[in-house]
């Protein structure tokens, strides 16, 4: 006798197998993804922070000041917070200006850069980075 079909117990363990091998794929595309939106925002980070470097370069160290700034990406709407730590603030800590002959120099300008991404009413930080920009007066 030839039957066609499968009987219901075959059907039941194929599910079985089926469900089985499937909550592990999907576990492992969710985290993909996930970890795919993580470096996204990481490297909007990065490029923002390098803008502002490339910014405090172009700008003479006594003219650098404290700035926020906010730029809407794929990834979500972004502020960049810079501190600058500059003499003046090294002045009020004590630390002097070292002299070397007719050159001064100066304490360099401390300058931080961090990206911070919106999340509802809160910025997460996302990346930081911190320098030493170096000052020079002729006399």
């Amino acid at each position: 006798m030839n039957r066609r079909g499968y009987t219901l117990v075959e059907v039941l363990m194929a599910l079985v197998i089926l469900s089985i091998l499937a909550v592990p794929l999907a576990y492992i595309l969710v985290q993909s993804g996930e970890g795919s939106s993580r470096a996204r925002s990481l490297d909007d980070a990065l490029d923002l922070v390098r803008e502002d470097w490339t910014l405090c370069r172009s700008t003479r160290s006594d003219s650098l000041r404290d700035t926020t700034w906010d730029r809407r990406m794929a990834s979500g709407q972004w502020r960049v917070v810079r501190d600058v730590f500059d003499s003046s603030d090294r002045a009020a800590a004590g630390l002097a200006t070292i002299h070397a002959g007719k050159i001064g120099l100066h304490p360099p300008v401390e300058i931080a850069s961090c990206a911070t991404l919106r999340d509802g009413d809160d910025w997460d930080t996302v990346r930081c980075f911190k320098w030493l920009r170096p000052r020079w007066s002729g006399k």
